[in-house]
């Protein structure tokens, strides 16, 4: 199941990053990690971008970007 995937206020746990996707790295930087616990907060009028909260901080992230994160309720 990728992040994109994910309803409104559902949590779930990264257990992968795509790295051939393009944005992969980009996720990297931004503290998306294998094992780490993300929340869905919320997505914005046309599902683009979503707001997670990832390490007790809220990111705003590109639904094509959250397409290289896999995760597991």
């Amino acid at each position: 199941m990728k992040l994109a995937d994910l309803n409104s206020g559902q949590t779930a746990k990264i257990t992968k990053i795509d790295l051939l996707h393009p944005s992969s790295f980009r996720v990297l930087e931004y503290g998306f990690t294998p094992g780490q616990e993300i929340k869905l907060i919320n997505r914005s009028f046309f599902n683009d971008p979503l707001a997670v909260s990832l390490r007790g901080t809220l990111i705003a992230i590109r639904k094509n970007d959250a397409e290289c994160i896999d995760v597991t309720l």
